[in-house]
């Protein structure tokens, strides 16, 4: 009897996994960000590393973001096929392709991550800037293929949202008008609950993105100011001072993006997430349902037209036998 429940609810937890097997992705790396930023802030006060911040911008920069704009995209292209495909959706997207894609997607943001390494071991040890990676051949073609990408996929996302929420509208128009079963506005609505995501994504990258441009001058500011033949010890405290700053400022906004996003996906998402309160609460009966009161209430019979039942209970009188 024991192993019997075990099983179920480990079955259960696994079609919960499935279900939410993307936002439980996202929120697997928005953990490892959170435990990552933890840890090395607690690392740079101990050791009094002050370009640790630094480092942790460029991470939210490259494998935060393109982690979390690719986590977006995928659920987006999924709400799209189901609206394609409304009845081959399983058999389209099955629990292999799905983790198949979750593994290219956090794949994708390994290898994105891993190439901003050179530039990351230049801001933990600038002293290697000469023989590791160089501002004109190495620094700045890196950042600006991130401020780049932060606004292209940030664009992708945005539009690719948009475009899926208006064909969806369009679909539940459709469906009104031809009188048909208005599946699709059910749909509609939960994705512009996941809409709210959207809007906190487009605010917090906004703002990453704008801190990155910043960034990219005040870096090269650092470098003419390290490069100079005279000692400007006054403009190499200011430069610091701000990138640590703007830096600070990026990841800490990035850290109230992920207490902010696991909020709004309670509140909006909590009866899928916590199924067994659905389950316990009262549920209005439909109105082609009646009730047991009902049922011993009198009725009015309508007309019945040749019917033999009513036909024998007619009396019959004398002259209706006459030939």
């Amino acid at each position: 009897m024991g192993c019997s429940v075990v099983i179920a609810i480990i079955k259960e937890l696994a079609l919960w996994i499935l279900h939410f097997s993307v936002i439980v992705s996202r929120s697997v790396g928005d953990l490892f960000s959170a435990v990552l930023v933890a840890a090395v802030s607690l690392m740079a006060n101990r050791n009094s590393a002050s370009f640790a911040v630094l480092a942790l911008f460029l991470y939210v920069a490259t494998f935060g973001f393109v982690q979390l704009s690719l986590s977006h995209i995928l659920v987006i292209v999924l709400r799209q096929i189901s609206l394609l495909r409304p009845y081959g959706f399983e058999s389209a997207f099955s629990l292999r392709r799905l983790v198949a894609c979750l593994v290219v997607l956090w794949l994708l943001a390994i290898f994105y991550a891993a190439a901003f390494a050179p530039l990351t071991t230049v801001i933990l040890d600038p002293r290697k800037a000469a023989g590791v990676c160089s501002y004109f051949s190495c620094q700045r073609p890196l950042i600006i293929i991130a401020i780049v990408l932060l606004a292209f996929l940030m664009m992708t996302v945005l539009l690719f949202y948009v475009t899926v929420a208006y064909k969806l509208y369009a679909a539940s128009i459709q469906e009104r008008l031809h009188n048909e079963p208005n599946v699709t506005k059910k749909k509609l609505r939960h994705f512009i609950i996941f809409g709210g995501h959207i809007v906190l994504y487009t605010l917090i990258c906004s703002l990453l993105l704008a801190g990155a441009i910043i960034i990219q001058n005040n870096i090269w500011l650092f470098h003419k100011v390290v490069n100079s033949q005279n000692c400007l010890l006054v403009e190499y405290l200011n430069t610091m001072i701000r990138l640590e700053t703007i830096a600070g400022g990026a990841v800490l906004l990035w850290m109230v993006r992920i207490a902010a996003d696991v909020a709004l996906l309670w509140v909006t998402e909590y009866r899928r997430l916590l199924p067994w309160i659905s389950r316990n609460e009262p549920k209005m009966l439909p109105s082609s349902q009646h009730s047991r009161s009902d049922s011993l209430r009198w009725h009015r019979t309508p007309a019945t037209f040749n019917c033999p039942v009513y036909t024998l209970e007619r009396p019959y009188g004398k002259w209706d036998f006459k030939n």
